[in-house]
């Protein structure tokens, strides 16, 4: 990862940013004319020239206002819905990005002044968050403990789709260049621009990983960043939603092992089709549709429709992993994949940044990244 990353600095020429906005040459001559006048009232000081400056001052500020106005114009008239243009500016101006004030330590009296004290204590309450829930039910475990030591101790087969540099070109023409890079600083425009050697070894390194059912360590540490909740006390480290960046190339590997495992679900008709979520071509949209077709039903039929809805705190950061485990077990899942999946969800860790200040790495002992 180091090689593409120094591969980058080295061959990258940094951009010569022009502060000085263009202006047309009307708004060229007014402003030569307000810098002609300026100097002459310094060198005589005299107050003619001091009335000659601030006209030619006013006359230049009346004249950018105006032509600021009409970029502005002409900018929100360019914006489109199909293209996501209207709702990033109205993220844009929506959005209330303040600094995390100081934190209340529930270890210390003391509160916490610098980002890395900062990205601690936020660090020992996501470590704390991230453990599995105590199930209370004795069987339950002991079966699932039996399924994954069976599982473990059957015969090992080498059988895997292997990946092929066509699959890893596909993903490179699909991803944002615009997204953040995770703790390796590699981006996806990096990405985009690996050439075929490159790809080449990217896909002997993943179907190795592939064959050995093991997920680099590298690329299991998540960089976390800290998003304070809507109407949450900004003191208190429970009110920040923690926002994973995973490596680039731990996203990739992900991508590929997704397609496998899809390929067995879809066999396997997983999941139901009740289940939108996490399901290729349905969203939410298509979920509320159906639910107001049912109401629709009932309704032609003089019958009322009840509906219950149910929101689990902290769903994701609770995932019991031997218990996935066991579920794919007892799915049947072909062996390399319960076997990589197992690899890629254990031993995973993260830090915290709040800044340019990064906390000690932490182990999550539950959740799914």
């Amino acid at each position: 990862m180091s090689d593409i990353t120094n591969a980058y600095n080295n061959s990258s020429r940094p951009l010569k940013h022009h502060e000085e906005l263009y202006l047309p040459p009307h708004l060229r001559e007014l402003k030569t004319a307000r810098n002609r006048s300026k100097r002459v009232w310094q060198r005589f000081r005299d107050p003619i020239s001091k009335n000659l400056f601030n006209r030619a001052q006013a006359r230049f500020r009346n004249a950018m206002s105006g032509f600021n106005q009409s970029i502005y114009i002409s900018q929100n008239e360019q914006l489109n819905i199909c293209d996501g243009t209207l709702w990033r500016r109205t993220k844009r101006l929506k959005s209330k990005r303040s600094e995390i004030p100081q934190l209340k330590n529930p270890g210390t009296n003391l509160p916490p002044h610098t980002d890395l004290e900062k990205a601690e204590i936020i660090a020992d309450h996501l470590e704390s968050q991230f453990t599995p829930n105590d199930f209370g039910d004795p069987n339950t475990e002991r079966t699932v403990e039996k399924s994954i030591r069976e599982f473990k101790n059957e015969i090992r087969t080498s059988k895997f789709k292997k990946v092929q540099p066509s699959e890893i070109i596909c993903f490179m023409k699909h991803i944002k260049i615009n997204k953040a890079p995770g703790i390796d600083s590699i981006t996806n425009k990096m990405l985009k621009n690996l050439p075929l050697k490159i790809i080449l070894k990217l896909t002997e390194i993943i179907n190795s990983m592939l064959k050995f059912r093991h997920f680099p360590n590298c690329w299991k540490t998540a960089r976390v960043l800290p998003i304070l909740k809507p109407g949450k006390d900004p003191t208190h480290p429970v009110s920040y939603r923690p926002i994973s960046l995973l490596p680039t190339l731990s996203k990739l590997g992900e991508k590929l092992i997704l397609n496998r495992y899809l390929t067995h679900a879809t066999k396997l008709r997983l999941p139901i089709p009740q289940q939108f979520g996490f399901t290729p071509q349905l969203s939410t949209t298509h979920q509320l549709l159906r639910v107001v077709e049912h109401i629709n039903e009932g309704k032609n039929s003089n019958l009322a429709t009840a509906a219950t809805f149910l929101d689990t705190a902290k769903a994701f950061d609770k995932v019991w992993i031997a218990g996935l485990i066991h579920k794919l077990i007892a799915y049947k899942f072909p062996q390399y994949i319960i076997e990589i999946i197992q690899s890629y969800l254990t031993n995973r860790h993260f830090t915290v940044l709040v800044k340019n200040s990064d906390s000690t790495p932490r182990k999550l002992q539950a959740g799914v990244p």
